[in-house]
């Protein structure tokens, strides 16, 4: 199922039967126009899902802001005509997926903003921790950093566990290189020194230090750096990192930064419905 399907979906489940109050009130032959308005600021996401989940309930669309433009207060994101019930009925869903999509953007935003500050090569990517997948990970692309994996087939990630039950990160590795195409990456999580190094000599594509403390960061890559394989691998950090922390960590010399919260705990951008009607 894609993107197109989940959100229409997902209007479906919010009207349930139909939509009591609008058919209480309305007629049913009720013509209407309708702008979709920021109230907050920050960086536009979600005009064209919100465009086509209101286009697929017959409903007539011009989408006015380009999505990746900074919106301010009064900013008008898309414009909607057609039918009164139609329009209330796909209203709110539409607008929480501007509202989100735009949060996460935002936040991202400003991650990229801040770790550049420090590093201006180091990259700002998000996780699987999602609520709504495709969508999360394309708004982190329009804030300006990276979707990392959409799926879990695009590549192998090792975490703890797989090598808790495989035993060592050798075999790990051996067991991946086996039987992927040469087409994926490989990527590792590790927490200490010693497994960032062997991760590197047995072939990871991506090194994840997952949770290390600073001092074992330095050590991580102070060892790759000596055994001549910083330059072979993709340096990647997650943990728990939030906008405070984020210069802490890309004061390193690491690629790449991963941050959970820009999907799992954005703040969602405000955005209104506003009737226009005929004096």
């Amino acid at each position: 199922m894609g993107w197109r399907e989940i959100i229409v979906d997902i209007m479906r489940e919010d009207i349930g039967f139909r939509d009591i109050t609008t058919a209480a009130l309305l007629p049913k032959n009720m013509e209407l126009r309708a702008e979709m308005v920021a109230i907050g600021e920050g960086i536009c996401a979600g005009v064209e899902e919100a465009a086509h989940l209101l286009k697929s309930n017959t409903l007539h669309v011009n989408e006015v802001m380009k999505e990746g433009s900074e919106m301010h207060e009064g900013d008008v994101l898309l414009e909607v005509s057609g039918n009164s019930r139609r329009l209330f009925e796909a209203e709110r869903t539409a607008l929480n997926i501007i509202q989100r999509m735009s949060g996460i953007a935002t936040m991202t935003k400003k991650a990229v903003k801040l770790a550049r500050e420090v590093n201006p090569k180091v990259r700002i990517t998000c996780t699987r921790k999602t609520v709504l997948g495709y969508l999360d990970k394309k708004s982190v692309g329009i804030g300006g950093g990276d979707p990392e994996r959409w799926t879990l087939a695009d590549e192998i990630i090792i975490k703890r566990n797989h090598l808790r039950i495989v035993g060592s990160v050798e075999e790990c590795l051996r067991r991946a290189k086996a039987h992927v195409s040469f087409t994926k990456k490989i990527c590792i999580e590790v927490n200490n020194a010693n497994d960032a190094l062997e991760a590197a000599k047995y072939g990871a594509d991506v090194v994840m230090f997952d949770n290390m403390p600073f001092p074992e960061i330095e050590k991580s890559l102070k060892m790759l750096k000596e055994s001549g394989l910083r330059d072979k691998v993709i340096v990647e950090v997650s943990g728990g990192i939030t906008l405070e922390k984020v210069k802490d960590y890309a004061k390193y010399d690491v690629d790449f930064i991963s941050m959970g919260c820009l999907t799992h705990s954005p703040k969602a951008i405000d955005v209104n419905l506003r009737l226009l009607l005929s004096e």
